[in-house]
């Protein structure tokens, strides 16, 4: 079975209000939880979802959803230090195109763990050629 990486967005959408993205990222978390899809994180979505949910004056909601996070049984992958050198390279390489730091250190930590697929609704992944991008309703 396939291991694909959830983006942070999948979460927030999925614990959000409701949008057009929230039914097909609540479908691939029960998924996940079920069983039915193997997936993994990096301990930045983690950073992510505390640091937005804090931005916003909700640190209670961000504690809550990284507890359910925690729940799913999906593998978290730790961001290393050769994780961090490849990002490097990939935001030098990328940056010009829109692609945003944490999502450069995603990818990186993708590659360093044998991961191809990212399941996203940002766009953005697109032009990073090392990874695919998959989005959620078409997962589903």
């Amino acid at each position: 079975m396939n291991e694909y990486f959830i983006d942070t967005n999948i979460f927030m959408y999925a614990a959000g209000k409701p949008h057009e993205f929230k039914q097909p990222c609540v479908d691939i978390l029960s998924r996940i939880q079920s069983g039915e899809l193997n997936a993994a994180i990096d301990t930045e979505v983690f950073q992510e979802i505390l640091y937005r949910y804090h931005h916003i004056n909700l640190p209670d909601k961000g504690t809550d959803l990284a507890w359910s996070m925690m729940d799913l049984g999906i593998n978290v992958l730790p961001v290393t230090k050769k994780d961090i050198e490849i990002s490097l390279y990939f935001y030098q390489q990328y940056r010009a195109k829109g692609v945003l730091p944490r999502d450069i250190i995603h990818a990186a930590t993708m590659l360093q763990n044998g991961l191809e697929v990212i399941v996203s609704v940002d766009k953005h992944f697109d032009v990073i050629e090392e990874v695919q991008r998959i989005a959620p309703s078409d997962l589903i």
